[in-house]
Protein backbone atom coordinates (compact mmCIF):
# COMPACT_ATOMS: atom_id res chain seq x y z
CA UNK A 1 0.00 0.00 0.00
CA UNK A 2 2.82 2.09 0.70
CA UNK A 3 4.47 1.58 -2.58
CA UNK A 4 1.10 2.38 -4.41
CA UNK A 5 0.82 5.48 -2.33
CA UNK A 6 4.46 6.32 -3.77
CA UNK A 7 3.42 5.78 -7.16
CA UNK A 8 -0.02 7.83 -6.86
CA UNK A 9 1.95 10.80 -5.14
CA UNK A 10 4.35 10.46 -7.84
CA UNK A 11 2.44 10.70 -11.00
CA UNK A 12 0.59 13.25 -9.58
CA UNK A 13 3.21 14.82 -9.06
CA UNK A 14 4.76 14.58 -12.45
CA UNK A 15 1.60 15.38 -14.18
CA UNK A 16 0.49 18.57 -12.17
CA UNK A 17 3.98 19.95 -12.67
CA UNK A 18 3.51 18.45 -16.55
CA UNK A 19 -0.38 20.17 -16.38
CA UNK A 20 1.30 23.37 -15.20
CA UNK A 21 4.04 23.97 -17.89
CA UNK A 22 0.84 23.01 -20.27
CA UNK A 23 -0.87 25.94 -18.93
CA UNK A 24 1.83 28.52 -19.05
CA UNK A 25 5.29 26.97 -20.68
CA UNK A 26 6.91 30.07 -19.86
CA UNK A 27 7.16 30.97 -16.29
CA UNK A 28 8.48 33.94 -14.02
CA UNK A 29 10.10 34.95 -10.58
CA UNK A 30 8.70 37.86 -9.49
CA UNK A 31 11.59 39.27 -6.86
CA UNK A 32 10.46 42.71 -6.88
CA UNK A 33 6.66 44.77 -6.79
CA UNK A 34 4.67 44.59 -9.32
CA UNK A 35 2.52 48.17 -9.74
CA UNK A 36 -0.50 48.09 -12.36
CA UNK A 37 -1.58 51.50 -13.58
CA UNK A 38 -5.00 52.03 -14.80
CA UNK A 39 -6.83 53.55 -17.88
CA UNK A 40 -9.18 55.73 -18.46
CA UNK A 41 -13.07 55.46 -16.06
CA UNK A 42 -10.72 52.43 -14.63
CA UNK A 43 -11.83 53.36 -11.52
CA UNK A 44 -14.75 53.84 -9.62
CA UNK A 45 -15.93 57.31 -8.80
CA UNK A 46 -17.95 58.07 -5.32
CA UNK A 47 -20.49 60.75 -5.15
CA UNK A 48 -18.52 60.91 -1.50
CA UNK A 49 -15.89 58.66 -1.07
CA UNK A 50 -15.25 59.35 2.74
CA UNK A 51 -18.97 57.87 3.24
CA UNK A 52 -19.45 53.97 3.11
CA UNK A 53 -22.77 54.08 1.78
CA UNK A 54 -21.92 56.97 -0.90
CA UNK A 55 -23.50 56.26 -3.95
CA UNK A 56 -21.85 55.66 -7.12
CA UNK A 57 -20.59 58.66 -9.40
CA UNK A 58 -19.35 56.61 -11.91
CA UNK A 59 -20.26 54.44 -13.22
CA UNK A 60 -23.94 55.70 -12.71
CA UNK A 61 -26.13 53.43 -11.34
CA UNK A 62 -28.55 51.44 -12.10
CA UNK A 63 -31.81 53.86 -10.19
CA UNK A 64 -29.95 56.62 -11.73
CA UNK A 65 -29.80 55.38 -15.25
CA UNK A 66 -33.51 54.23 -14.59
CA UNK A 67 -34.68 57.50 -13.68
CA UNK A 68 -33.06 59.29 -16.56
CA UNK A 69 -34.77 56.57 -19.03
CA UNK A 70 -38.09 57.43 -17.32
CA UNK A 71 -37.66 61.02 -17.70
CA UNK A 72 -36.32 60.51 -21.36
CA UNK A 73 -39.18 58.35 -22.66
CA UNK A 74 -42.18 61.00 -23.13
CA UNK A 75 -39.55 63.77 -24.07
CA UNK A 76 -38.82 61.25 -26.99
CA UNK A 77 -42.81 60.51 -27.61
CA UNK A 78 -43.63 63.76 -27.70
CA UNK A 79 -40.43 64.75 -30.31
CA UNK A 80 -42.31 61.60 -32.79
CA UNK A 81 -45.06 63.71 -32.77
CA UNK A 82 -43.67 67.17 -32.58
CA UNK A 83 -40.67 66.83 -34.63
CA UNK A 84 -39.39 69.61 -33.13
CA UNK A 85 -35.72 69.38 -32.52
CA UNK A 86 -34.92 72.54 -30.69
CA UNK A 87 -37.75 72.02 -27.93
CA UNK A 88 -36.37 67.78 -28.20
CA UNK A 89 -32.45 68.93 -27.44
CA UNK A 90 -34.17 71.56 -24.62
CA UNK A 91 -35.98 68.43 -22.61
CA UNK A 92 -33.60 65.70 -23.34
CA UNK A 93 -29.59 67.78 -22.79
CA UNK A 94 -30.76 68.50 -19.77
CA UNK A 95 -31.45 65.03 -18.53
CA UNK A 96 -28.35 63.40 -19.78
CA UNK A 97 -26.44 66.33 -18.11
CA UNK A 98 -28.34 65.39 -14.62
CA UNK A 99 -27.15 61.95 -14.81
CA UNK A 100 -23.53 62.58 -15.55
CA UNK A 101 -23.35 65.77 -13.17
CA UNK A 102 -21.44 63.72 -10.39
CA UNK A 103 -18.56 63.43 -12.31
CA UNK A 104 -18.13 66.97 -13.90
CA UNK A 105 -15.33 69.15 -12.84
CA UNK A 106 -16.43 73.02 -12.51
CA UNK A 107 -16.06 75.30 -15.56
CA UNK A 108 -13.10 76.16 -14.90
CA UNK A 109 -11.18 72.41 -14.12
CA UNK A 110 -11.74 72.31 -10.81
CA UNK A 111 -13.43 69.72 -8.25
CA UNK A 112 -16.04 71.48 -6.90
CA UNK A 113 -17.91 68.24 -4.88
CA UNK A 114 -16.77 66.07 -2.44
CA UNK A 115 -16.47 63.30 -5.88
CA UNK A 116 -13.59 61.18 -5.93
CA UNK A 117 -12.20 57.64 -5.61
CA UNK A 118 -12.03 55.33 -2.51
CA UNK A 119 -8.54 53.91 -1.57
CA UNK A 120 -6.22 53.38 1.17
CA UNK A 121 -2.96 52.43 0.56
CA UNK A 122 -1.79 48.67 1.74
CA UNK A 123 -0.86 48.21 4.74
CA UNK A 124 3.12 48.17 5.43
CA UNK A 125 3.27 44.55 6.68
CA UNK A 126 1.37 43.81 3.68
CA UNK A 127 3.37 44.86 0.78
CA UNK A 128 6.36 42.34 0.12
CA UNK A 129 9.31 41.78 -2.97
CA UNK A 130 6.74 39.65 -4.54
CA UNK A 131 3.49 41.63 -3.98
CA UNK A 132 1.18 42.34 -7.27
CA UNK A 133 -0.95 46.29 -6.42
CA UNK A 134 -2.92 48.32 -7.96
CA UNK A 135 -2.15 52.32 -7.59
CA UNK A 136 -5.72 53.56 -7.99
CA UNK A 137 -6.15 57.52 -9.19
CA UNK A 138 -8.85 59.79 -10.38
CA UNK A 139 -8.75 59.86 -14.01
CA UNK A 140 -10.76 63.21 -14.29
CA UNK A 141 -7.79 64.93 -13.32
CA UNK A 142 -4.62 66.48 -14.71
CA UNK A 143 -2.05 63.58 -15.03
CA UNK A 144 0.99 65.97 -13.83
CA UNK A 145 -1.23 65.53 -10.58
CA UNK A 146 -1.57 62.33 -10.83
CA UNK A 147 1.89 61.75 -11.42
CA UNK A 148 2.94 62.91 -8.58
CA UNK A 149 -0.12 60.53 -6.39
CA UNK A 150 2.16 57.40 -8.63
CA UNK A 151 5.77 58.74 -7.50
CA UNK A 152 4.58 59.14 -3.49
CA UNK A 153 2.77 55.70 -4.01
CA UNK A 154 6.38 53.56 -5.97
CA UNK A 155 8.34 55.69 -2.93
CA UNK A 156 6.08 54.05 -0.30
CA UNK A 157 5.97 50.60 -1.62
CA UNK A 158 9.80 50.38 -2.16
CA UNK A 159 10.35 51.77 1.56
CA UNK A 160 7.35 48.83 2.42
CA UNK A 161 9.07 45.83 0.64
CA UNK A 162 13.07 46.87 0.78
CA UNK A 163 13.13 46.45 -2.65
CA UNK A 164 15.37 49.16 -4.95
CA UNK A 165 13.26 49.08 -8.03
CA UNK A 166 9.56 48.08 -8.75
CA UNK A 167 7.92 47.21 -12.13
CA UNK A 168 4.74 48.84 -13.74
CA UNK A 169 2.42 47.69 -16.01
CA UNK A 170 0.31 50.65 -17.40
CA UNK A 171 -2.82 50.43 -19.56
CA UNK A 172 -4.87 52.52 -22.06
CA UNK A 173 -4.70 56.36 -20.58
CA UNK A 174 -2.38 54.82 -17.60
CA UNK A 175 0.34 55.26 -20.05
CA UNK A 176 0.09 59.29 -20.00
CA UNK A 177 0.29 58.77 -16.28
CA UNK A 178 3.49 56.60 -16.59
CA UNK A 179 4.90 58.91 -19.29
CA UNK A 180 4.38 61.96 -17.16
CA UNK A 181 6.12 60.52 -13.97
CA UNK A 182 8.60 59.66 -15.54
CA UNK A 183 9.51 62.74 -17.22
CA UNK A 184 8.50 64.94 -14.14
CA UNK A 185 10.77 61.94 -11.42
CA UNK A 186 12.72 59.89 -14.14
CA UNK A 187 12.96 56.41 -14.10
CA UNK A 188 15.48 54.78 -11.45
CA UNK A 189 12.97 53.33 -9.74
CA UNK A 190 11.71 51.34 -12.30
CA UNK A 191 13.03 48.34 -13.27
CA UNK A 192 10.88 47.14 -15.97
CA UNK A 193 8.22 49.09 -17.98
CA UNK A 194 5.19 47.18 -20.10
CA UNK A 195 2.91 49.70 -21.82
CA UNK A 196 -0.11 47.54 -22.41
CA UNK A 197 -2.56 49.22 -25.49
CA UNK A 198 -1.80 52.69 -24.09
CA UNK A 199 -3.11 56.11 -25.12
CA UNK A 200 0.29 57.45 -25.09
CA UNK A 201 0.28 59.56 -28.02
CA UNK A 202 -3.80 59.71 -28.31
CA UNK A 203 -6.82 58.53 -29.92
CA UNK A 204 -7.47 59.83 -33.12
CA UNK A 205 -11.59 60.01 -32.39
CA UNK A 206 -10.27 61.95 -29.35
CA UNK A 207 -9.25 64.72 -31.53
CA UNK A 208 -12.03 64.35 -34.23
CA UNK A 209 -14.81 64.49 -30.93
CA UNK A 210 -13.25 67.53 -29.67
CA UNK A 211 -13.09 69.50 -32.87
CA UNK A 212 -16.81 68.73 -33.51
CA UNK A 213 -16.55 65.72 -35.91
CA UNK A 214 -18.95 63.34 -34.39
CA UNK A 215 -20.75 61.46 -37.14
CA UNK A 216 -22.91 58.00 -37.00
CA UNK A 217 -22.46 55.45 -39.70
CA UNK A 218 -24.71 52.57 -40.20
CA UNK A 219 -21.61 50.43 -41.00
CA UNK A 220 -19.40 51.25 -37.91
CA UNK A 221 -22.11 51.21 -35.52
CA UNK A 222 -22.80 47.75 -36.71
CA UNK A 223 -18.68 46.85 -36.53
CA UNK A 224 -18.28 48.64 -33.27
CA UNK A 225 -21.60 46.36 -31.46
CA UNK A 226 -20.05 43.11 -33.59
CA UNK A 227 -16.74 44.09 -31.24
CA UNK A 228 -18.63 44.54 -28.14
CA UNK A 229 -20.12 41.24 -28.56
CA UNK A 230 -16.71 39.27 -29.03
CA UNK A 231 -16.52 36.60 -26.46
CA UNK A 232 -20.40 36.56 -25.67
CA UNK A 233 -21.98 33.18 -25.47
CA UNK A 234 -24.60 34.64 -28.05
CA UNK A 235 -22.21 36.35 -30.41
CA UNK A 236 -23.46 34.74 -33.44
CA UNK A 237 -26.93 34.88 -32.89
CA UNK A 238 -26.20 39.05 -31.76
CA UNK A 239 -24.25 39.78 -35.34
CA UNK A 240 -27.00 38.21 -37.61
CA UNK A 241 -29.25 40.58 -35.81
CA UNK A 242 -26.85 43.12 -36.30
CA UNK A 243 -26.45 43.00 -40.10
CA UNK A 244 -29.78 41.99 -40.75
CA UNK A 245 -30.97 45.44 -38.93
CA UNK A 246 -27.99 46.66 -41.07
CA UNK A 247 -29.29 45.30 -44.59
CA UNK A 248 -33.04 46.26 -43.86
CA UNK A 249 -31.94 49.52 -43.00
CA UNK A 250 -33.17 50.01 -39.55
CA UNK A 251 -29.36 50.99 -38.19
CA UNK A 252 -29.09 53.46 -41.45
CA UNK A 253 -32.66 55.34 -40.58
CA UNK A 254 -31.08 55.42 -36.56
CA UNK A 255 -28.03 57.36 -37.78
CA UNK A 256 -29.20 59.33 -40.29
CA UNK A 257 -32.16 60.13 -37.03
CA UNK A 258 -29.02 60.82 -34.62
CA UNK A 259 -27.18 62.66 -37.57
CA UNK A 260 -29.93 65.26 -38.53
CA UNK A 261 -30.64 65.95 -34.35
CA UNK A 262 -26.18 66.63 -34.04
CA UNK A 263 -26.87 69.32 -37.05
CA UNK A 264 -29.85 70.28 -35.39
CA UNK A 265 -29.40 70.95 -31.68
CA UNK A 266 -26.58 74.33 -32.32
CA UNK A 267 -23.53 75.17 -30.89
CA UNK A 268 -24.82 76.46 -27.62
CA UNK A 269 -26.15 72.79 -26.82
CA UNK A 270 -23.30 71.51 -27.80
CA UNK A 271 -21.88 73.64 -24.90
CA UNK A 272 -24.26 72.85 -22.44
CA UNK A 273 -24.93 69.30 -23.43
CA UNK A 274 -21.65 67.33 -24.37
CA UNK A 275 -18.44 69.54 -23.56
CA UNK A 276 -19.12 69.43 -19.38
CA UNK A 277 -18.85 65.45 -19.58
CA UNK A 278 -15.06 66.38 -22.32
CA UNK A 279 -14.31 68.86 -22.00
CA UNK A 280 -13.60 69.72 -18.74
CA UNK A 281 -11.52 66.29 -18.07
CA UNK A 282 -7.31 66.71 -18.22
CA UNK A 283 -7.34 63.19 -19.16
CA UNK A 284 -9.05 63.74 -22.68
CA UNK A 285 -7.17 66.82 -23.20
CA UNK A 286 -3.83 64.82 -22.87
CA UNK A 287 -5.15 61.62 -24.87
CA UNK A 288 -5.63 64.11 -27.74
CA UNK A 289 -3.20 63.44 -31.07
CA UNK A 290 -0.44 65.84 -31.10
CA UNK A 291 -1.53 67.17 -34.84
CA UNK A 292 -5.17 67.65 -33.09
CA UNK A 293 -4.26 69.53 -30.19
CA UNK A 294 -4.13 73.51 -31.37
CA UNK A 295 -7.49 72.78 -33.55
CA UNK A 296 -9.35 71.29 -30.20
CA UNK A 297 -7.81 74.16 -28.27
CA UNK A 298 -8.94 76.69 -30.91
CA UNK A 299 -12.79 74.72 -31.34
CA UNK A 300 -13.15 74.31 -27.55
CA UNK A 301 -12.21 78.17 -26.28
CA UNK A 302 -12.51 80.32 -29.35
CA UNK A 303 -15.59 78.91 -31.08
CA UNK A 304 -17.94 76.97 -28.91
CA UNK A 305 -17.47 78.95 -26.05
CA UNK A 306 -16.47 82.08 -27.28
CA UNK A 307 -17.57 85.01 -25.24
CA UNK A 308 -19.32 83.49 -22.89
CA UNK A 309 -17.87 85.61 -20.44
CA UNK A 310 -17.15 82.47 -18.05
CA UNK A 311 -13.80 81.90 -16.24
CA UNK A 312 -11.77 78.95 -17.74
CA UNK A 313 -8.29 80.30 -16.85
CA UNK A 314 -7.41 77.05 -14.57
CA UNK A 315 -8.99 74.85 -16.88
CA UNK A 316 -7.14 76.54 -19.57
CA UNK A 317 -3.79 76.75 -17.74
CA UNK A 318 -4.08 73.04 -16.81
CA UNK A 319 -4.18 71.85 -20.30
CA UNK A 320 -1.38 74.43 -20.88
CA UNK A 321 0.83 72.89 -18.92
CA UNK A 322 0.46 69.52 -19.68
CA UNK A 323 1.35 70.97 -23.27
CA UNK A 324 4.08 72.45 -22.32
CA UNK A 325 5.87 70.30 -19.89
CA UNK A 326 4.63 66.72 -21.10
CA UNK A 327 3.55 66.56 -24.36
CA UNK A 328 6.85 67.94 -26.74
CA UNK A 329 8.87 65.49 -24.41
CA UNK A 330 6.88 62.20 -25.16
CA UNK A 331 8.72 61.04 -27.53
CA UNK A 332 12.72 61.71 -25.47
CA UNK A 333 10.43 60.60 -22.02
CA UNK A 334 10.09 56.87 -24.09
CA UNK A 335 13.46 56.78 -25.17
CA UNK A 336 14.83 57.92 -21.56
CA UNK A 337 12.77 54.82 -20.21
CA UNK A 338 14.27 52.55 -23.03
CA UNK A 339 17.87 53.38 -22.99
CA UNK A 340 17.70 52.90 -18.57
CA UNK A 341 14.83 50.11 -18.14
CA UNK A 342 13.68 47.35 -19.73
CA UNK A 343 11.18 48.47 -22.32
CA UNK A 344 8.33 46.93 -23.88
CA UNK A 345 4.74 47.52 -25.58
CA UNK A 346 1.76 45.33 -26.23
CA UNK A 347 -0.70 46.59 -28.90
CA UNK A 348 -3.70 44.73 -29.59
CA UNK A 349 -6.07 44.52 -33.12
CA UNK A 350 -8.51 43.04 -35.31
CA UNK A 351 -11.39 45.45 -34.50
CA UNK A 352 -12.14 49.03 -35.76
CA UNK A 353 -11.94 52.28 -33.82
CA UNK A 354 -15.18 53.92 -32.28
CA UNK A 355 -18.24 54.19 -34.42
CA UNK A 356 -18.64 58.54 -33.60
CA UNK A 357 -16.39 59.66 -35.73
CA UNK A 358 -15.10 59.58 -39.13
CA UNK A 359 -12.12 57.80 -38.47
CA UNK A 360 -14.05 54.46 -37.55
CA UNK A 361 -12.09 52.34 -40.06
CA UNK A 362 -8.61 52.66 -38.39
CA UNK A 363 -7.34 49.76 -36.98
CA UNK A 364 -6.70 49.10 -33.47
CA UNK A 365 -8.64 47.00 -30.57
CA UNK A 366 -12.01 49.02 -30.37
CA UNK A 367 -10.44 51.93 -28.16
CA UNK A 368 -6.56 52.91 -29.03
CA UNK A 369 -5.70 52.87 -32.94
CA UNK A 370 -2.93 50.25 -33.53
CA UNK A 371 -0.65 52.87 -34.61
CA UNK A 372 -0.72 54.66 -31.76
CA UNK A 373 -0.91 51.53 -28.89
CA UNK A 374 2.11 50.45 -31.42
CA UNK A 375 4.29 53.57 -31.19
CA UNK A 376 4.29 53.70 -35.18
CA UNK A 377 2.95 50.39 -36.74
CA UNK A 378 1.46 51.18 -40.31
CA UNK A 379 -1.78 49.33 -40.43
CA UNK A 380 -4.14 48.79 -43.11
CA UNK A 381 -7.82 49.92 -42.42
CA UNK A 382 -10.16 47.77 -40.83
CA UNK A 383 -11.49 45.01 -42.99
CA UNK A 384 -8.58 45.64 -45.68
CA UNK A 385 -5.07 44.54 -46.00
CA UNK A 386 -1.99 45.99 -47.26
CA UNK A 387 -1.35 45.91 -50.83
CA UNK A 388 0.75 43.19 -52.33
CA UNK A 389 2.95 46.26 -53.68
CA UNK A 390 3.47 47.53 -50.08
CA UNK A 391 4.19 44.07 -48.48
CA UNK A 392 6.77 43.68 -51.19
CA UNK A 393 9.01 46.53 -50.10
CA UNK A 394 9.02 45.23 -46.09
CA UNK A 395 10.95 42.64 -44.93
CA UNK A 396 8.61 39.21 -44.62
CA UNK A 397 8.57 38.75 -40.22
CA UNK A 398 7.39 42.71 -40.30
CA UNK A 399 4.28 41.88 -41.84
CA UNK A 400 1.76 39.92 -39.47
CA UNK A 401 -0.04 36.50 -40.55
CA UNK A 402 -2.92 38.27 -41.66
CA UNK A 403 -1.26 41.03 -43.69
CA UNK A 404 -3.00 43.93 -41.70
CA UNK A 405 -0.08 45.41 -40.16
CA UNK A 406 3.60 46.34 -41.12
CA UNK A 407 5.72 45.90 -37.67
CA UNK A 408 8.86 47.58 -39.29
CA UNK A 409 7.46 51.16 -38.39
CA UNK A 410 7.03 50.64 -34.75
CA UNK A 411 9.65 53.22 -32.87
CA UNK A 412 10.81 49.77 -31.21
CA UNK A 413 10.23 46.96 -33.96
CA UNK A 414 12.03 44.59 -31.68
CA UNK A 415 10.14 45.15 -28.07
CA UNK A 416 6.79 45.61 -29.63
CA UNK A 417 4.11 42.70 -29.51
CA UNK A 418 0.72 42.44 -31.95
CA UNK A 419 -2.13 40.37 -30.45
CA UNK A 420 -4.97 39.85 -32.86
CA UNK A 421 -8.42 40.03 -31.14
CA UNK A 422 -7.89 40.96 -28.13
CA UNK A 423 -10.50 43.51 -26.92
CA UNK A 424 -9.12 46.58 -25.14
CA UNK A 425 -10.98 45.75 -22.03
CA UNK A 426 -10.12 42.74 -21.62
CA UNK A 427 -7.80 42.41 -19.31
CA UNK A 428 -7.13 38.38 -19.06
CA UNK A 429 -5.02 35.97 -17.42
CA UNK A 430 -3.54 34.81 -20.15
CA UNK A 431 -2.44 38.37 -21.20
CA UNK A 432 -1.65 39.25 -17.60
CA UNK A 433 0.76 36.75 -17.23
CA UNK A 434 2.91 37.64 -21.20
CA UNK A 435 3.17 40.73 -19.24
CA UNK A 436 4.55 39.56 -15.84
CA UNK A 437 7.11 37.00 -18.23
CA UNK A 438 8.60 39.77 -20.14
CA UNK A 439 8.65 42.99 -16.76
CA UNK A 440 10.53 39.98 -14.88
CA UNK A 441 12.83 38.39 -17.53
CA UNK A 442 16.99 38.95 -16.73
CA UNK A 443 17.50 41.60 -18.72
CA UNK A 444 15.76 43.13 -21.77
CA UNK A 445 13.54 40.46 -23.75
CA UNK A 446 12.81 40.85 -27.27
CA UNK A 447 10.33 39.61 -29.88
CA UNK A 448 12.97 36.91 -30.47
CA UNK A 449 13.27 35.82 -26.76
CA UNK A 450 10.37 33.42 -26.39
CA UNK A 451 9.09 30.78 -28.77
CA UNK A 452 5.82 31.07 -27.00
CA UNK A 453 5.72 34.70 -27.74
CA UNK A 454 6.78 35.84 -31.10
CA UNK A 455 6.12 39.39 -32.33
CA UNK A 456 2.67 38.36 -33.58
CA UNK A 457 0.16 36.55 -31.77
CA UNK A 458 -3.72 35.36 -31.14
CA UNK A 459 -6.03 35.27 -28.76
CA UNK A 460 -7.95 32.36 -28.57
CA UNK A 461 -11.33 32.56 -27.15
CA UNK A 462 -11.61 29.08 -27.11
CA UNK A 463 -9.40 28.02 -24.49
CA UNK A 464 -8.85 32.07 -23.10
CA UNK A 465 -4.74 31.82 -24.28
CA UNK A 466 -2.21 34.06 -26.30
CA UNK A 467 -0.41 32.09 -28.86
CA UNK A 468 1.79 32.77 -31.50
CA UNK A 469 -0.48 33.79 -34.61
CA UNK A 470 -0.56 31.65 -38.02
CA UNK A 471 -3.53 33.32 -39.48
CA UNK A 472 -5.44 29.62 -39.05
CA UNK A 473 -7.46 31.05 -36.25
CA UNK A 474 -10.52 33.04 -36.33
Amino acid sequence: MKKLCAVILTLALAFGGVLSVAAYAVEYSADCPYIFVHGFMGSDIYVDPSDPDSELAWPPSGDRIKEAVKESLPIIGKFLFTHNWQKFADELIPVVTDMFSPIFLSENGELDNTSGVRWEYPAPEDIKKDSELSFVYDWRLNPIDTAADLNDFINYVLECSGCRQVVLECHSYGGVVCTTYARLYGTSKVRSWAFNSTAVFGETYNGELMTGQMRFDPEALTEYLKAAFDYNDKEKLLNTLMQVLLKTGITGAACDLVNYMIDNIGMNKLATGILPLFGRWYSIWAMIPDDKIDEAYNYVFNEVYKDDGVDRSNLRAGIDDYNTRIRPYKAETIEQINSTSNFYVIARYGYCSLFLTPSWKNAGDNTVDLKYASMGATAAQYGETLSDEYIAGVSPEFISPDKTVDASTCAYQEQTWFVRNYLHANLGSSLDHFIKVLLYYDGQATVDTFEEYPRFLYYDESTGEIVPDTNQHE
